[in-house]
């Protein structure tokens, strides 16, 4: 099928079992599914995947769906404080009941139609809850093997804490007069004059902060991130230029990469895999209920 992009506007509402997916639903699972791609990929990587992407998103909304129907089904009684506690935290969010209501211009059919959604989405937790109430808790073993298959996850880049003198040459202030300013700044740190001093004296910096604390390669740009990288802990480098200007960069101190240990890490690997065990029970109840569902209209793009 073509990757072109095709928006919700275009097609007809998506139906299960008769009951429409609301837009609402459908851009609240793409925003989540851009979230996690853009750590995962580039701006332009999904750029390009960005019809696959909401597709993705119109079956999660179907599947969000097709568990809710089950679980006004499974899960018919709630408590009425149940609901009501988290429409009062809801109005709490928003400055209050008055002001909620002032924003929102709300109806008393208004005020129905969200409490019924907070009523399902409270019966979905307490059936997710039902769903994985035999799913079993990972095991030691099973975490130190994770931990063994993906020990890179764990690494931690190396860093250095660093400042800087910047100097941007301009009309106004020549390259002549940026390499003096440098070169008598340099001057005097290595008689052992104090870097910060000096900074104030001499950078340019538009929000005066000197200190770039710790960072780690690829947040800076790489003429930058060179000099920061070779510089010894302690130490000063020279004069050198990238494109925000000339600099003087100080090294206070620096981390070398290392692999954060098991048992640092060992409870996070346990929720991980926990999640993944119920996240998959989970994923098999919405895969049955869809092979009996009646789906219409749903639009579908492959890789």
């Amino acid at each position: 099928m073509s990757e072109e992009k095709i928006t919700t506007e275009e097609a007809k509402p998506v139906l299960v079992n008769g009951e429409e997916v609301s837009e609402g639903l459908i851009q609240q699972e793409l925003q989540m599914l851009r979230e996690r791609y853009s750590q995962e990929m580039s701006y332009t990587e999904m750029d390009e995947k960005a019809a696959k992407i909401e597709s993705d998103a119109r079956e999660n909304a179907v599947e969000r769906v097709l568990l809710m129907q089950k679980a006004r089904e499974e899960i018919e009684e709630l408590r009425p404080e149940e609901v009501e506690a988290r429409f009062l935290a809801l109005q709490e969010q928003h400055g209050g009941s008055d002001e909620f209501n002032k924003r929102f211009e709300l109806t008393g059919d208004d005020v129905k139609k969200i409490k019924d959604d907070i009523a399902d989405g409270v019966r979905l937790e307490k059936y997710f809850e039902k769903i994985c109430a035999g799913v079993e808790r990972p095991v030691e073993a099973d975490s130190r093997a994770y931990y063994a298959a993906h020990e890179e996850n764990f690494r931690i880049p190396e860093s250095v804490h660093a400042a800087h003198i910047v100097q941007h040459p301009s009309p106004e202030l020549p390259l002549e007069r940026v390499n003096a300013d440098l070169l008598n700044a340099l001057e005097r740190l290595k008689k052992g004059e104090d870097f910060e001093a000096l900074a104030k004296e001499f950078s340019h910096c538009d929000d005066g902060q000197h200190d770039l604390g710790w960072f780690g390669r690829g947040q800076m740009v790489p003429s930058f991130e060179e000099v920061a990288f070779s510089t010894p802990a302690g130490a000063c480098s020279d004069i050198f230029q990238t494109e925000f200007g000339y600099h003087i960069l100080k090294v206070y101190e620096y981390k070398p990469a290392e692999t954060r240990p098991y048992d640092e890490v060992r409870y996070d690997i346990e929720s991980l895999l926990y999640d993944e065990r119920k996240n998959e029970a989970i994923g098999a109840v919405a895969d049955a209920l869809r092979a009996e569902a009646k789906i219409e209209n749903l639009v579908i793009v492959e890789e």
